[in-house]
């Protein structure tokens, strides 16, 4: 079951103060009429039906924060996974406004066909008819289909909806089951898996994000769901910066919250944190089954429902006394339980803490994302 975050129409608008204007509600069934009322002008009619309460899901109010644009006038989200467009679109649909679409594609490295491909894959898509198509021939193509940039215009939802995001990132920051599915919604939009060359292993994801003040949220938001973070966040580099460290992009780089630490990669991929996006979650999933814990993780597999002890432990990985330290890491991290046979003898067993996590691994290593 999905949660929402609610809020009550009249009460957003009566937070819109402004000198020139104000808003006149009338009630009908369960909607409201607003008529924007001029106070000491002339200025063009306007008049708009709302639904009594405004919904949004956590997940969307994080693709907002992360790639979406909310002006005096209009709202745009921008982002080239399907499942993502959908989550805004879904919650745009309230306000029974018409909507816009745009793609756009990078073609520095695309024949022309890749425009056809993705037009016809985006139209098939969102079953409309794509009027507008922009170009950006500078560029490296990174997607599979470009991105589509979905927006309304409209003065009123704009405002509301900068009070919208942020009343719900003062509640999200307060629970933990918001932060969950808000954080979803953040790696889809803003997060980064890195990957180290030479062991082809996840060795950080980070969140993008110039802002200190985003970046001390975010973090705010991981610790509730129990991620702690270790490192310095990657601070923000201008343009002019990038120029005089003599940077091959001469772009500048945005600040991020760095997530590193194999116990933070498990909580992420226990609470599905990646699953807004397939493209991230196959190339974290592809490489984390490289990293040296994960590896000694899946080894203890065959000891599954069954006693051991430290001999069988050093027989079945060939490492001599090594196994003795393995083993007592998982005991200390509670993957492992032992209990003393005599002074000197332990037996040990798998937890069902290790067994949740191995049959979350091993259902990615049996159905792989392709």
């Amino acid at each position: 079951m999905r949660t929402f975050i609610t809020f009550n129409t009249k009460d957003l608008i009566k937070n819109i103060k402004n000198l020139d204007f104000a808003y006149e509600i009338r009630e009908k069934k369960n909607k409201l009429e607003v008529i924007k009322i001029y106070k000491n002008k002339r200025g063009r009619p306007f008049k708009i039906t709302l639904p009594r309460e405004i919904k949004i899901c956590p997940e969307a109010v994080g693709l907002i924060v992360g790639e979406g644009y909310i002006g005096d006038r209009r709202f745009v989200f921008a982002n080239s996974n399907e499942r993502t467009i959908s989550e805004v679109g879904y919650f745009l649909e309230q306000f029974k406004l018409p909507f816009y679409f745009y793609l756009e594609l990078s073609m520095k490295d695309k024949s022309n066909n890749f425009i056809n491909k993705s037009k016809t894959f985006w139209e098939a898509y969102l079953k409309i008819k794509l009027k507008r198509i922009r170009l950006r021939k500078e560029f490296n193509n990174i997607t599979s289909h470009g991105t589509i940039h979905i927006g309304i215009n409209n003065s009123l939802v704009a405002k509301l909806l900068k009070i919208i995001i942020k009343k719900s990132k003062d509640k999200i920051e307060r629970s933990s089951s918001l932060s969950r599915d808000y954080l979803k919604g953040i790696l889809a939009a803003e997060g980064n898996i890195n990957i180290k060359k030479k062991t082809r292993c996840v060795y950080m994801i980070r969140i993008s994000a110039s802002k200190i003040e985003e970046r001390e949220h975010y973090k705010r938001c991981l610790e509730k769901m129990g991620i702690k973070i270790s490192c310095k966040d990657m601070p923000t580099i201008s343009k002019q910066e990038a120029i005089k460290k003599k940077w091959k992009t001469e772009k500048g780089r945005a600040g991020a919250v760095i997530i590193s630490r194999w116990d933070n990669f498990i909580k992420i991929l226990q609470e599905g944190l990646l699953d807004l996006s397939r493209d991230k979650q196959q190339k974290f999933m592809n490489y984390f089954t490289n990293n040296k814990f994960t590896k000694q993780f899946l080894d203890f597999n065959g000891f599954i429902g069954k006693e051991f002890t430290m001999k069988q432990a050093k027989e079945s990985f060939n490492l001599s006394g090594r196994a003795l330290n393995r083993v007592l890491s998982f005991v200390k991290k509670g993957y492992i339980s032992r209990r003393k046979l005599n002074e000197n003898k332990f037996i040990y067993k798998l937890t069902n803490k290790y067994l949740k996590i191995y049959d979350i691994l091993n259902s990615y290593q049996d159905n792989p994302i392709f």
